[in-house]
């Protein structure tokens, strides 16, 4: 096993303040959104290979001093650091092998509303903009790996979001409710609100959502982008939704879809992206509460904190809320428009009682309770599998091949099998990490209250252990919830 020193990525959605009141992290002037942890090789991890002389409480001086300064390397002999990709090829696996990235997401503002590629999909548009001699780091680059990207995410914070188009009579009661905000004054500075909510209410009439949105983010996008503008400046002034700090629907706006807009608005108040989000399925999770995304779910993160865990690739297609590039042609082919349940993540879950069975007397802490709570979810995926631990308590590991254990709360220690590459004993705190090249046979512990999660490779999709109700569109890979 070995620390990892993780990559902190800066994107305009960040927080300033996020990392710093979960982990203690020092404050920071430009918003992080992304803590990396994976072989990606757009920003891969590294790792701290030796810790000659350091021992435990040096390792964990290291950990403390990564979290105040995420950039902070170890210096001098303690540590040998190469990159987790260079880690791999060492060891005699192929470049690009690692089936996941973990990531830490904090969002303040919404990120784009976006889908994700199929495998087949992602292959062929990797060569084509290959072939087209389009630089990978280019900023109209869509395909910047031959990968697919199913994701699952799960809230450490409160944590909204938009995912999958709604039943139809729900966006229809949406749209009427801000038709009816529209009356008076109001509508009368807002006529290009009226016609695009019109021409909304006959697409969602018809049941065609994929014409809905090809108008919105193409054909019509000229004019949905000046009733933004519109529902912005209705927004910010106040004469839309007046009733929303007393959490009361406003003039047949409900108060909950108002604030979502409002959310929107201030950062991107001509987008038509915002009329979009009131055709999604809108959603809060709690902390510990997940979803899953397969391919061509369309979706946006508007406001927490969370654990995601994906398939390796960095494959994005937008279609609104952002500066970057659009790729709307691209996106309405893999998008899929029929009416989809919200993708809850199916979770097992295993109480002390089962952990305990795996400790012997000799090697159990007697100051430690028994195993700790552990939640797997289980998202329809071969490419990882994620599990929540929740402590006081100690677990011995017991999935196979590469794995990540994430500290996100308290303190945990992590103890290697005797044949482990590495130092014996880890510590680690709030936003830290180890890297595992074989999980099974680890021991993790923490004898007051703590937080980890564990991603691991696995040998077997976790949709074999529990299979949602499953339904395939011609461009999707995975089950749908």
């Amino acid at each position: 096993m070995f620390r990892m020193i993780n990559p902190v990525r800066e994107y305009a959605w960040g927080s300033t303040t996020a990392f710093s009141e979960l982990f203690g992290w020092a404050a920071s002037a430009s918003p992080r959104a992304e803590i990396w942890m994976g072989a990606h090789p757009g920003d891969p991890s590294s790792l701290e290979l030796e810790t000659a002389g350091a021992g435990p409480a040096a390792g964990q001086a290291h950990s403390t001093a990564r979290a105040a300064d995420p950039d902070a390397h170890p210096s001098g002999s303690a540590a040998r650091v190469v990159t987790l990709p260079e880690y791999l090829q060492s060891s005699g696996e192929a470049s690009g092998s690692f089936a996941f990235l973990l990531k830490v997401l904090a969002a303040e503002q919404p990120l784009s509303i976006q889908s994700h590629p199929t495998t087949a999909r992602a292959q062929a548009g990797f060569v084509a903009e290959e072939a087209s001699g389009l630089a990978l780091d280019a900023p109209t680059r869509s395909y910047k790996d031959p990968n697919a990207k199913p994701e699952l995410i799960v809230a450490l914070t409160e944590f909204s979001a938009l995912c999958g188009f709604r039943p139809h009579a729900e966006a229809a009661a949406e749209l009427s409710g801000l038709a009816q905000a529209l009356g008076g004054d109001a509508g009368e500075s807002a006529p290009g609100v009226y016609a695009v909510v019109a021409r909304l209410q006959q697409h969602v009439s018809a049941q065609d959502y994929s014409s809905a949105l090809e108008y919105l983010l193409r054909s019509g996008r000229a004019e949905a982008t000046e009733a933004a503008g519109e529902l912005s400046a209705l927004l910010a002034d106040g004469r839309l939704g007046a009733g929303l700090i007393a959490g009361e629907d406003a003039a047949g706006l409900n108060a909950d879809a108002a604030q979502m807009l409002q959310h929107i608005a201030r950062v991107f108040p001509r987008d038509p992206g915002i009329f979009v989000a009131l055709l999604l399925n809108r959603l809060l999770l709690a902390p510990g509460e997940s979803i899953y995304l397969p391919a061509g779910n369309l979706h946006a993160y508007l406001h927490g904190v969370g654990v995601e865990i994906m398939a390796n690739s960095d494959n994005v297609l937008r279609g609104g809320l952002t500066s970057k590039h659009l790729a709307v042609d691209e996106l309405l082919k893999v998008t899929d428009c029929e009416v989809l349940p919200v993708p809850h993540c199916p979770v097992q879950e295993t109480g002390p009682e089962e952990d305990a069975s795996e400790l012997d007397d000799a090697t159990a802490d007697p100051g430690v309770p028994s195993g700790p709570r552990r939640l797997r979810y289980e998202a329809p995926f071969e490419e990882f599998q994620l599990e929540q631990l929740q402590f006081p308590g100690e677990a011995v590991l017991e999935a196979p091949g590469h794995g990540i254990l994430l500290c996100t709360a308290g303190q945990i220690t992590l103890r290697a099998p005797d044949a482990s590459a590495g130092p014996r004993m880890l510590t680690l705190t709030p936003g830290t990490s180890a890297f595992l090249p074989e999980t099974a046979g680890h021991r993790v512990s923490a004898g007051a209250y703590a937080q980890a999660f564990l991603a691991t490779t696995s040998p077997d999709s976790p949709a074999s252990h529990h299979s949602p109700a499953s339904h395939h569109s011609p461009d999707q890979e995975h089950s749908r919830p």
